[in-house]
């Protein structure tokens, strides 16, 4: 394991190793929830009345929908490839990138706060 933490990509592999698993995870679950909203949006104006609308949804619940939301979860595990398909490789990668920034400003703030909790309980 300690091979594993020093190795490559110097000061930018050092940081995705502590934070960009997690960053990647907060986008595939996003890019998942995306993709089951579209999908409901999709059902829901393919109707012509709510009644329909219901009788499809309850239909579609057992094997439709259910197919969709496994091929929605491997394809939001591939998001880097989803996102360039929606709306092009270079703004997907200023919207990742950017996302990045902020996601790693977020978490320095949050572990900064924790560890000014953690000196104050040990009296440090």
């Amino acid at each position: 394991m300690a091979q594993l933490e020093g190795s490559g990509g110097g000061s930018v592999g050092k940081l995705w190793r502590k934070h960009g698993g997690g960053y990647y995870a907060v986008l595939a679950v996003g890019s998942f929830i995306y993709m089951e909203v579209n999908s409901l949006i999709e059902s829901f104006s393919g109707s012509s009345d709510i009644m329909e609308f219901v009788k499809s949804e309850v239909v579609g619940a057992i094997l439709t929908f259910g197919l969709e939301t496994i091929l929605n979860t491997f394809l939001a595990g591939i998001w880097p490839f989803m996102w360039a398909s929606w709306m092009g490789t270079t703004t997907a990668l200023a919207w990742a990138g950017g996302g990045y920034v902020v996601w790693t400003v977020i978490v320095a703030w949050l572990l900064a706060r924790r560890e000014k909790e953690y000196r104050k309980e040990l009296g440090l």
